[in-house]
This record gives structure tokens, C-alpha cells and sequence, in this order.
């Protein structure tokens, strides 16, 4: 093996042991004018409808993780301190808010998994029921997409590896507040984290998957 080779760059998708993790593809993140706008996030809308459909194809669950803090701020914890939120901000994050809707566009199916979080990472204790689910499907490879790349997808994917989770991140289907911090969150996530790919290569490989399980 070469000094620039390493084990992670021979990870391959599988179909029975893979999950699709949607990361905060909401209003408060998408929407034009708000106050953590990812705004690269809305161009790739249609790119991941065209990802969860062929993850939905080939019997590879979809999940979506969503920010969802409760309006009064009660579960926030020191993000109000970093992140205040006033209570009249439709498109915060938060319970009843305008901004805790899916980005319009975005296609969620009933068959696919949607889990509230209230950390940035999905990960953390007590944030949401994305590890038991996934340990319950059986699924220790993910293939991440969503917003931000240096928040809350950045620290999901992090814990997701040192809880010993393989992650395919998509990097060209993440967005985060400018493309310096775009940058140089997926060096560090590839560099520590993650096997940073493109949405073709991955269409490609789950493709490939279809023909040889004739779907």
C-alpha cells in the first residue's frame, strides 16, 4: 500500500448493511434571507430527490435528520447563548416554526425514517434515536449528505465514525455559510472523519448495485 493509499479509499457501498442520512434540509437552513442560510443547499435539492430515489429503489433505508428544539429554548442549552434565537423567528429551527419545515421541493416518502434532533451532531446523547435505529437495522455504513458541513453535518459525521459508522459523505450535495468554510470543512472531514465522494460516483456505484441485483 502506498503512503498516499489508505484502507478507507477501498470502502464500498453495500446494500445490506447502508443507510441515506438527509441532514437538515429545512427552511431555516435553505430559505433566502435566514439567519444560518446554507445558501448552495436549495441548488441540490433535485439532487438528492434523484439519491433518495435510488436509495428507496434498492431497499436502502432513508433517513432524514431534522433540527427541532423546542420553541422556548428549554432543551437548547448553550446554543442560546451562541445562536440566540428570538421567539417571534419563523424561520428558526424550532417547534411550530416556519423554519423547521422541509425545504419545499425536497421529497420525503411515509416509508422513509424522519428523526428530530436537538444537538447539532445526531450522535450526541440525548440528541435523537438515530444510533439505536440504525444498530436495529443493522446498517454501519452511511451515506451523508444536507447541511452545514462545518456544523451539524461536520459533528454528526464525526461521531458517526468514532462510533464506528463508515461514512461515504457526499460532498457536492453539502452547503454551509460560504465556500472558504465549505472548504475547509470537507478537508478535515476527509482527512479525519470520512470518505469524501461526488454525487456521480455515488449515483454510479448504486447503480452498479441495481444491475448486478437486476432492480
Amino acid at each position: 500500500m502506498s503512503l498516499t493509499t489508505r484502507p478507507k479509499d477501498t470502502w464500498a457501498i453495500g446494500l445490506k448493511n447502508t443507510a441515506l442520512v438527509v441532514i437538515d434540509m429545512q427552511r431555516a437552513f435553505l430559505d433566502k434571507g435566514a439567519p444560518a442560510e446554507a445558501p448552495g443547499g436549495r441548488l441540490f435539492v433535485p439532487k438528492i430527490n434523484e439519491l433518495t430515489a435510488m436509495c428507496r429503489k434498492l431497499k436502502i433505508p432513508v433517513i432524514f435528520l431534522k433540527s427541532n428544539r423546542r420553541a422556548d429554548l428549554a432543551d437548547s442549552g448553550l446554543m442560546r447563548d451562541i445562536h440566540p434565537r428570538r421567539p417571534d423567528d419563523e424561520l428558526a429551527p424550532l417547534q411550530g416554526k416556519k423554519g423547521n419545515e422541509f425545504y419545499p421541493g425536497l421529497i420525503v416518502m411515509p416509508d422513509d425514517y424522519v428523526i428530530p434532533k436537538i444537538h447539532y451532531s445526531a450522535f450526541f446523547a440525548g440528541s435523537s434515536s438515530i444510533e439505536p435505529l440504525l444498530r436495529g437495522l443493522g446498517r454501519d455504513s452511511l451515506i451523508v449528505c444536507g447541511v452545514a458541513t462545518d456544523v451539524c453535518v461536520g459533528t454528526t459525521v464525526a461521531n458517526a465514525m468514532m462510533l464506528g459508522f463508515r461514512v461515504f459523505l457526499v460532498g457536492d450535495l453539502t452547503a454551509t455559510v460560504s465556500e472558504e468554510r465549505q472548504r475547509a470543512a470537507l478537508a478535515v472531514l476527509d482527512s479525519c472523519f470520512a470518505k469524501v465522494v461526488t454525487f456521480h460516483q455515488t449515483m454510479k456505484e448504486l447503480g452498479e448495485l441495481a444491475k448486478k441485483t437486476s432492480i
